[in-house]
């Protein structure tokens, strides 16, 4: 007989939610939840440090959980504020040294943020791995890898790692269609998930991943894919089921699209129905192919609030931006969910490619004529490495590289305009019309919104913030 080989103890895992970014809300870190669930399913010990919810210093907790290994989350490169720009990432690299002051393990990084851009990041130094793109799959592949001493021909074999080789170049391996797809339910840390919900969080719930629109300036193609990836509809319920029994009323739908399929969106909300959970959601749509049964589904299945990721009401900048609607479709959506009693907002991008000064007045114009509609404008388009704006732009041209975009946030603004000219036509016009937001929400409504959830008001609040705004304009 052969000696029985032990299995290995399970690994202690440390996950470190960064974020604390908080306009318009909190953000419930639903990466983190994915993660976490895939490690416990794969039988590892794990526990969380957030930064906006810790009660001791990351240090601390450090010292007292002893982790074998580090993951950190990066959700937000910048706060994408074209007239008031902030970097988050000397605070990843303050965060990097202070863990890696406290612990010889690995320290491991992934989250959105960095699948934008993993070389540039990873070459920040401080961190031993990362991970690309969705990351239950990875984790637990690598974890196994270096746990069983596996070099780097086994590192070049896991999708979406991001390590340095023996020859001291930075390797990214690429994603995979596995490595994409759901594979574990999130675990939802009580006590993490009701702070957040005392502070007006809306959990994320995803039900696909991936994008195949080619809108000029988007991530979410690079960061999930092109191809959706849709989560079961059951499956959907059972994940909303598991929030309710947590105290949650309220979720967002964080897909980047959530009606890319018809099929899924009848599957879904039909689910929905027939469990009758009593829980709310918000979502993104695209205003195209939308019917007035196709919104009643959703209102009956729980539809409170529409997110439209229209970005212009002007057809040639529409064009220039990738979409693949019209203003005539942004009109008839919105037309009826105003019909049918339901909130719903746009929200605009100003000054990307093919902006001009008739094109902002024609989209200002055009506003006031789609009734009930509450708007969040930006100024300027943040440029990404790898999407069509990206290549449009062509800074490699001029002897620029991703690495001088990271740090030092660069926005697009088209030729007419400066910055301080687009805002000042955007301030002017905001206040005239209260149904506006231009970039960060004031801080009256911040202290409104807290105000209204501490009495126990869940879910997006446009409407408070348009009577906030008239108020001060009587």
């Amino acid at each position: 007989m052969f000696p029985t080989v032990p299995e290995p103890a399970p690994a202690r895992v440390l996950l470190v939610n960064l974020n604390k970014y908080d306009q318009p809300y909190p953000v419930y870190p639903a990466g983190v939840a994915y993660i976490d669930g895939a490690l416990r399913t794969a039988g590892h010990v794990t526990e969380i440090w957030d930064a906006r919810m810790a009660g001791e210093p990351l240090e601390d907790c450090v010292a007292r959980f002893r982790p074998d290994f580090v993951g950190l989350s990066l959700r937000n490169i910048d706060n994408v504020q074209c007239h008031n720009p902030k970097s988050f990432i000397h605070e990843l690299v303050g965060y990097c040294r202070r863990v890696r002051a406290a612990t010889a393990a690995p320290i491991i990084l992934g989250g959105s943020g960095f699948s934008v851009f993993p070389r540039e990041i990873f070459e920040l130094g401080g961190i031993d791995y990362g991970i690309h793109g969705a990351g239950e799959r990875t984790i637990v592949r690598l974890i196994a890898a270096l746990r069983a001493g596996g070099g780097e021909p086994a590192l070049d074999g896991i999708a979406g790692l991001v390590f340095r080789g023996a020859d001291g170049a930075v390797r990214a391996v690429p994603c995979d269609a596995e490595s994409a797809t759901f594979s574990t339910a999130p675990h939802h840390e009580p006590a993490l998930l009701r702070a957040y919900l005392a502070q007006g969080s809306l959990p994320g719930v995803q039900t696909q991943r991936g994008c195949p629109l080619h809108c000029c300036y988007c991530t979410y193609p690079l960061i999930e894919g092109a191809r959706s990836r849709f989560l079961g509809a059951e499956a959907v319920v059972e994940e909303m089921r598991r929030l309710a029994a947590l105290g949650t009323k309220y979720v967002f739908f964080v897909d980047s699209v959530f009606n890319t399929s018809e099929a899924h969106v009848h599957a879904v909300c039909e689910a929905l129905i027939r469990a009758d959970l009593g829980v709310q959601w918000e979502c993104f749509l695209r205003p195209r192919g939308l019917t007035r049964e196709l919104l009643r589904l959703m209102q009956r299945a729980g539809l409170s609030h529409i997110e439209y990721g229209s970005d212009s009401l002007s057809d040639p900048v529409l064009r220039r931006y990738g979409k693949s609607f019209t203003f005539e479709d942004i009109h008839r959506s919105s037309t009826l969910a105003h019909e049918l009693g339901m909130r719903y907002s746009h929200f605009i991008i100003f000054g990307g490619p093919g902006e001009t000064r008739a094109t902002v007045e024609e989209t200002l114009v055009r506003a006031k004529a789609l009734p009930g509609a509450y708007y969040f404008g930006t100024l300027g388009m943040r440029i990404y490495p790898d999407t069509p704006l990206w290549r449009e732009v062509a800074p490699e041209a001029r002897g620029e590289r991703a690495a001088d975009f990271l740090v030092a946030p660069r926005f697009y603004i088209a030729p007419e305009f400066t910055l301080e000219s687009l805002h000042a036509r955007l301030r002017d016009y905001q206040a005239e019309n209260p149904n506006w937001i231009v970039g960060d929400p004031p801080p009256a409504f911040t202290e409104t919104m807290e105000k209204l959830r501490r009495r126990g008001v869940h879910g997006s609040m446009w409407e408070y913030a348009e009577l906030l705004q008239r108020m001060q304009r009587a």
